[in-house]
């Protein structure tokens, strides 16, 4: 998978074939240790034509590696110390790259109701699932919202929880991302995988990918390159 940077994403996007587009922006590669590169991004809204939408960044190299992700994944358990709660995806991005104003709020939005694989699809669960950034909370029982402060740099990671008692399996939250002045996002999804096998748990994703994730018709790929994002340098490179 070719990574879309700052300097290149505008290039990249109006070279590629429509085709080449769907793959890069509806599914990723494979990561080294097996798991999908989805849950090595952080969730990178931007402003797209005066909408939020929704991205993969990197924190590490400092871009915006997927434009157009909607389907993240995260792994309960990776600190054994915290079997049931995970700070991945975080929430990243650039000012300057994003297209936002410093100091602006970015509201991440959650959709009331969690939902649990069945072995066919996801179907709504009781379970409940929880999402704590500094004061704030919001959970599946009830929805809510968090807010996240634009910065210069931003790499924020709110805390996803689920409840200790939850039966291992394949689990699936829904948000939307929205700023004042702006069109609220489309709705974006998480999958996590609690005590389920890697090789299964891809499985439950790549469905998700192929039945729940919409795939962007061709007006939504070429609007991309009208990002006001695009051609921009944070501070001096």
């Amino acid at each position: 998978m070719s990574k879309i940077t700052k300097k290149d994403w505008r290039v990249s996007v109006l070279a590629c074939g429509v085709a080449a587009c769907f793959a890069t922006t509806a599914v990723a590669d494979e990561g080294e240790d097996g798991h999908g590169d989805e849950e090595h991004y952080d969730i990178g809204a931007y402003n797209d034509n005066g909408k939020v939408t929704i991205g993969g960044w990197d924190h590490d190299t400092e871009s915006l590696e997927v434009a157009n992700l909607r389907l993240f994944e995260a792994h309960f358990g990776e600190d054994p110390d915290f079997p049931n709660a995970i700070d991945e995806p975080g929430v990243g991005g650039a000012a300057a790259d994003m297209g936002f104003d410093l100091g602006s709020t970015l509201r991440m939005n959650m959709l009331s109701g969690a939902r649990v694989w069945n072995g066919s699809g996801f179907v709504a669960t009781s379970t409940l699932m929880s999402v704590d950034y500094g004061p704030g909370s919001m959970n599946s029982n009830g929805g809510g919202f968090l807010d996240f402060s634009v910065t210069e740099d931003y790499d924020l990671h709110p805390i996803f929880s689920i409840d200790s008692a939850a039966a291992s399996g394949s689990y699936l939250l829904e948000f939307t991302m929205a700023m004042d002045g702006l069109q609220t996002s489309d709705s974006f999804w998480i999958v996590f995988n609690f005590g389920m096998d890697d090789e299964d748990f891809e499985a439950t994703v790549e469905w998700a990918e192929s039945n729940i994730v919409p795939v962007p018709g061709v007006l939504a790929i070429f609007t991309v390159a009208g990002a006001s994002l695009a051609g921009r340098r944070r501070r001096n490179g």
